[in-house]
């Protein structure tokens, strides 16, 4: 049998309703890259499987008329969110969400949960929902670390099951490193003029699908068809051998296979003089491929 504890509803969790894929499906519907006001400009809505259980979505948006290179991939892993290894989940929090969040644009992250708990509503009514870890866990963590380290002014209390846990989050972000500091606020000059707070939220169903990895591949599979049949009838212009390339000034293709050294010209020579810590770290590697 199962055990139910009760929870707490929180506004940034979406329940995708029916079944999964056909609940996807009708989500998606209403979540297709779109533009809204924000600041004068746009905000682009990008779509991201949380791996491996959120795989199931993908069909689902891809029918819906959502993009294929709309759709990106995270990894919130509920081991980290349960042994509370903030660090390790800024870890992995990826370059390309936090750009587009950085932008101002909307980012929903999409998993599927194979636990189930009550959850309790704020009027009171509670039912049995399948709410993975990583998005009611890694989400809110997650929103209050770029909120905060990007100083955005709408920083809001942040909610685990219904309990204020504001204290313990300020105490992770005072235990992080300057490294894992200067990662995340690296993307601080990028905000959006007037963006309030992050565009950051999860969207949920029960799986149908969890643990079987070899139906979540053929789900990614499915998804790198459909970007390589965009690029093959001009669909985004960047399969291989488009050309897109040349259209940037200056650009070239690095050959590591013929480009294998560095001239000792007289301008090279200065450079390579100047870094002659790049030649140090060259020789120790290539003693390190030597044995």
């Amino acid at each position: 049998s199962t055990t139910w504890h009760k929870t707490h509803m929180h506004m940034h969790m979406f329940r995708l309703d029916g079944t999964t894929l056909r609940a996807a499906t009708r989500l998606a519907a209403q979540a297709r890259c779109s533009v809204a006001s924000c600041a004068g400009g746009g905000i682009y809505t990008r779509h991201y499987i949380n791996l491996s259980n959120g795989v199931e979505a993908i069909d689902g948006l891809l029918s819906a008329g959502v993009a294929p290179e709309a759709l990106g991939v995270c990894r919130i892993q509920s081991s980290q969110c349960e042994s509370q290894d903030f660090s390790g989940l800024l870890a992995n929090l990826d370059h390309d969400m936090m750009l587009h969040l950085a932008l101002g644009h909307e980012c929903r992250v999409y998993d599927f949960g194979s636990r189930g708990a009550t959850w309790v509503a704020d009027d009171g009514s509670a039912e049995p929902l399948y709410v993975p870890r990583a998005i009611w866990w890694g989400l809110e963590w997650w929103r209050y670390a770029l909120n905060d380290i990007w100083r955005l002014p709408a920083q809001r209390t942040p909610i685990l099951r219904g309990v204020n846990v504001e204290r313990n989050f300020r105490e992770a972000l005072g235990r992080l490193s300057k490294k894992e500091r200067r990662r995340v606020k690296y993307y601080r000059p990028f905000t959006r003029d007037g963006l309030q707070e992050v565009r950051l939220s999860g969207y949920y169903a029960p799986a149908e699908t969890d643990g079987e990895r070899q139906l979540h591949r053929s789900a990614l599979l499915g998804l790198s068809d459909s970007l390589c049949r965009r690029a093959e009838v001009g669909g985004t212009g960047s399969g291989r051998g488009s050309g897109s390339e040349r259209e940037v000034r200056g650009l070239a293709l690095f050959d590591p296979v013929r480009m294998t050294g560095r001239a000792a010209g007289s301008s090279a020579r200065a450079k390579l003089t100047r870094h002659s810590r790049d030649e140090d770290e060259d020789e120790e590697m290539r003693q390190a491929w030597a044995r």
